[in-house]
């Protein structure tokens, strides 16, 4: 079997809260909300990950249940990566309280075919070297930059550093990284001219509820709008977005859709907490269409 999209990552718990409200539970991280979100426009979808042996039945029946191939999930003794994450004056803090075995390259024996691979690493468990073969895989590969950009202090808070892979970067057709992510790979200088040089051929830069810039390397640059909407809960927007992008990307080739099409989904997610609502094909391609209406190019220099 041929999966529209493969998704390569940590399956993480997401353990979220809101000052002092209580926490909330959930399974997150790429593999889930960018794979649900694929699956919200009937995508096939496999997860290539390494959980803990204290993942349990109930979770992988969750994933499963929601059209998931589990087939190429891994069971290592360390335990299941966990995030604790706090919302509050308007920002976010996360710690990491466990994390499990990176993964190797025996986890890729099997690897089904694929139209998208999309790397979607939490904290380097994805090694470098690895992301490299994939990324040259015959099919559309897009990286989430945060696996690379964190680093974790002496008591697992996550933090910000520097990083850059030519070798890596020259051999993605998609990026999706953050303002901060960018810079952290980019320096400073995110410039168009800067951008070209880095190596994706398309990098998308998610800005929350302020929408997401998208630059291409045959298109130019564009501003796609978020959809005006009530966010509740923003954990796994971006990886939504760019799950929802890589579907409609492979489908059409149609750069400008596939962006509204993964704002779109991302825009059910917010409205819910945790992984629980991504819409409709139906309901995301009313959104998005909206949203593409209102998409412009951004002037920029040179």
């Amino acid at each position: 079997m041929r999966y529209d999209l493969a998704v390569v990552g940590h399956i993480v718990r997401d353990h979220i809260s809101r000052g002092e409200r209580a926490r909330v539970v959930s399974l997150g991280g790429p593999c889930i909300y960018s794979s649900l979100a694929a699956r919200a426009l009937d995508a096939s979808v496999v997860v290539v990950s390494r959980v803990g042996e204290d993942f349990t039945r109930k979770e992988f029946a969750w994933i499963a249940k929601r059209g998931i191939s589990t087939n190429n999930i891994r069971i290592s003794d360390s335990p299941t990566t966990c995030f604790s994450i706090d919302y509050r004056d308007a920002g976010r803090t996360m710690r990491v309280t466990r994390q499990c075995d990176p993964l190797s390259y025996s986890d890729l024996k099997g690897f089904p075919a694929t139209l998208a691979v999309h790397i979607g690493a939490v904290l380097d468990e994805v090694p470098e070297r690895l992301a490299t073969r994939l990324a040259q895989r015959d099919c559309v590969v897009s990286l989430e930059a945060q696996g690379y950009t964190r680093q974790l202090s002496s008591k697992g808070m996550v933090n910000s550093r520097r990083w850059n892979n030519a070798r890596l970067l020259k051999n993605l057709e998609v990026m999706k990284a953050s303002e901060n992510e960018l810079r952290a790979i980019a320096g400073d200088d995110i410039a168009p001219r800067r951008l070209s040089k880095l190596g994706p051929e398309i990098i998308l830069l998610t800005r929350g509820t302020k929408g997401t810039v998208v630059w291409s390397r045959t298109e130019g640059v564009y501003k796609i709008p978020a959809y005006p909407t009530h966010v509740r809960d923003p954990t796994g927007a971006g990886d939504a977005l760019v799950g929802g992008f890589l579907v409609s990307w492979i489908r059409t080739g149609e750069l400008l859709w596939s962006c509204a099409v993964g704002s779109a989904v991302a825009s059910f997610v917010v409205e819910s907490f945790g992984p629980s609502n991504f819409g409709s094909p139906k309901q995301i391609e009313r959104r998005a269409q909206k949203i593409l209406n209102e998409t412009r190019r951004m002037r920029t220099g040179k």
